[in-house]
């Protein structure tokens, strides 16, 4: 792991340092969750850009619908 310094707003700060006193949850713990659930949305919001752009150059045919159904539910344990 590597060290690195970041900077908050004092009121952000504050409110992180009120869980940490309070929970076994470190400072590090939830910064590094934030940061990964942000490279996940990122991956994700990517992923459907290049969808629609893609949908937008081919576009779908109605009649196949039905095969694209069963790829709707996403699971939060993809590998993004």
């Amino acid at each position: 792991m590597k060290e690195i310094q970041i900077s908050f707003d004092e009121d952000v700060l504050e409110e992180i340092e009120q869980i940490v006193s309070t929970t076994d949850i470190s400072l590090s713990d939830i910064v590094g969750d934030a940061v990964r659930r942000w490279l996940k949305g990122r991956k994700i919001r990517k992923f459907e850009e290049e969808w629609i752009e893609k949908l937008r150059q081919h576009p779908d045919d109605p009649e196949d619908a039905e095969k694209w159904l069963p790829l709707q539910y996403w699971s939060d344990d993809e590998p993004w």
